[in-house]
């Protein structure tokens, strides 16, 4: 799994389960996995480019050259990063320890899934993802028509009335490595077919 992020080999030893894998069960717990990730990854940059400017400080002697509040300054920046490292790390822990993920994962195989790579503009079938949201407007776990656009997909109108928006996360719209938008398909036995 060399093309795997240091957070999401972390999530596959932990967890026995991709993150794209994980984003195709159905718990909520698994569904808000991906997100949850890309916030520890945002924050673990983050608190690594403010650590690496302040050893470049001390390597450089700007320390001893510039005002002695330099460091002072930097290192509150690092504790800020640590903050937010650590408020996304409680996050994800939460999610991986919740028991209902816990529980469908140990009496549910892995079921192997597939990306389709989308680009805005396009319309094309996806199965929402069961966040907690969805659940509670009766969405979750449905196939639905929707156009992509650059960080949100419309439902179809035909479907459903009125313009209902959701945001790429919630709709279960993912980026690559290379911001590169991207869908799952379960390509297992469990599929879920349109209502």
């Amino acid at each position: 799994m060399p093309y795997l992020d240091l957070v999401e080999r972390w999530i596959v030893r932990t967890t026995g389960r991709t993150l794209d894998q994980h984003a195709a069960d159905p718990v909520p717990a698994a569904a808000a996995l991906p997100a949850s990730a890309d916030l520890l990854r945002i924050a673990r940059e983050a608190l690594l480019s403010a650590v690496d400017t302040f050893r470049t400080q001390l390597i450089n002697g700007d320390d001893l050259t510039g005002p002695a509040t330099v460091l002072a300054s930097t290192l509150s920046e690092i504790s800020g990063h640590v903050s937010d490292y650590e408020g996304a790390r409680i996050h994800l822990d939460t999610l991986i320890n919740d028991p209902d993920r816990t529980v469908y994962v140990a009496t549910n195989p892995v079921q192997p899934v597939h990306r389709r790579y989308v680009n805005p503009g396009d319309t094309v079938l996806i199965v929402l993802p069961h966040h907690a949201y969805l659940r509670r407007q009766q969405l979750a776990g449905q196939s639905v028509r929707v156009q992509i656009g650059k960080s949100d997909v419309e439902l179809d109108p035909f479907e459903y009335p009125g313009p209902v928006r959701l945001s790429h996360g919630l709709a279960g719209i993912y980026r690559d490595p290379e911001s590169r938008l991207y869908v799952l398909r379960a390509t297992g036995q469990r599929r879920i077919s349109r209502r």
